[in-house]
């Protein structure tokens, strides 16, 4: 990771940081977003642009939790 423009926004500087960030901030796989054996077509969706997007999108619409993440409309009914 590059430069922090600010708490939601990051610039990453390859499609392998955001995953890396996706994993570690999210929980997600990182079999995911990259081509496996049995399924070819995953790196032809999770584009670079695309990959940045739905990491803003976790970050803006959702929070973590102890189960995992929620959307923020709904956090307050976990506590």
């Amino acid at each position: 990771m590059s430069n922090k423009t600010d708490n939601l926004q990051t610039v990453f500087e390859s499609k392998m940081e955001i995953v890396q960030c996706l994993v570690k901030e999210w929980g997600e796989k990182e079999s995911s977003f990259y081509n496996t054996p049995t399924n070819k077509q995953r790196e032809k969706f999770w584009t670079y642009n695309r990959t940045l997007q739905y990491l803003f999108k976790l970050r803006r619409e959702y929070v973590r939790t102890s189960y995992g993440r929620t959307h923020r409309d709904f956090a307050h009914l976990i506590d």
